[in-house]
């Protein structure tokens, strides 16, 4: 386990990802707000889980623990991915979106190591 998870590269840009995604939706809040408030709601919720699962998973007892918690983090990052691509679709979203699409499957592709990290030392 790591002794610090905000030493963790993928909390740091999980984080990062997160505040940026809430940024792009308060810029458009007009149009998301008005025409699909649960999106947007749930996709801020996403997007905060990501980091959130992988710091609580950090501060477990096993990295069989840890390894679970990273699998929520994937869940979400696949959640907001798809919230994203459909806030896209329904043009709430234009094609400004993509660097946060792009950095979603970055940090997705990041989980996805961490967890076969995990996984493979017990």
């Amino acid at each position: 386990m790591p002794n610090n998870p905000n030493n963790l590269m993928v909390l740091t840009r999980a984080r990062a990802f997160a505040i940026d995604l809430h940024r792009a939706v308060e810029r458009r809040e007009r149009f998301i707000g008005k025409a699909s408030p649960g999106l947007r709601n749930q996709m801020l919720r996403a997007s905060m889980s990501i980091p959130l699962n992988i710091a609580e998973g950090a501060g477990k007892d096993s990295r069989a623990e840890f390894a679970h918690f990273v699998g929520h983090a994937i869940g979400s990052a696949n959640e907001v991915e798809q919230q994203m691509l459909l806030a896209q679709a329904l043009a709430l979203f234009d094609s400004e979106i993509d660097p946060l699409l792009d950095e979603c499957r970055e940090i997705s592709m990041m989980l996805y190591g961490l967890r076969k990290r995990l996984q493979c030392i017990d």
